[in-house]
């Protein structure tokens, strides 16, 4: 369910930013829609929409991808962090003996 809301709020967020971008465009050029929308040929149209189809695709494509990659590295974090505990006291350990070395360190200083 979270990846539908995900792709909808993308395409909704994409959707409005291609929408601000060819206002600003026409704007800044002094173009009529109306009249951009009858000087347009079915060709260009078609092309266009072909382009659309083909960034939504990609746009797709990358999303499960991204979600496959976060499923992955999760399950990898947690798989890891259960497989060795050891490792996670060591690392623990050093961190503090790292910390209370600092300290030590800051206080000569002063």
């Amino acid at each position: 369910m979270e990846g539908k809301s995900n792709k909808e709020n993308l395409t909704g967020l994409s959707s409005q930013l291609m929408e601000i971008f060819i206002a600003d465009l026409f704007k800044k050029n002094q173009i009529d829609k109306e009249e951009a929308k009858t000087r347009i040929s079915a060709e260009q149209r078609e092309n266009l929409k072909q382009t659309v189809e083909q960034l939504k695709t990609q746009v797709e494509d990358f999303l499960q991808t991204k979600t496959t990659y976060e499923a992955g590295t999760s399950q990898e974090e947690s798989a890891t962090s259960n497989a060795n505990p050891l490792r996670e006291a060591f690392m623990k350990k050093s961190k503090k003996k790292e910390n209370s070395e600092m300290t030590d360190e800051n206080k000569k200083d002063n």
